[in-house]
């Protein structure tokens, strides 16, 4: 199984990033329920199209 070796990193990046954004924005929600948001199909690379969200 292929792990990328900057995968520790982006996730420090990542949890850094929504912390300080939940911090500054404590009002942040989705602004569809999350079973309506689109996600990009695949096997190795998936993710959300887009997330809706207001404040």
């Amino acid at each position: 199984v292929h792990q990328c070796l900057g995968q520790n990193l982006a996730r420090a990046e990542l949890d850094i990033a929504m912390r300080t954004l939940f911090e500054r924005l404590p009002n942040l929600r989705l602004a569809v329920p999350a079973q309506e948001i689109p996600h990009k199909p695949g096997d190795t690379i998936q993710g959300m199209l887009e997330l809706p969200v207001a404040w």
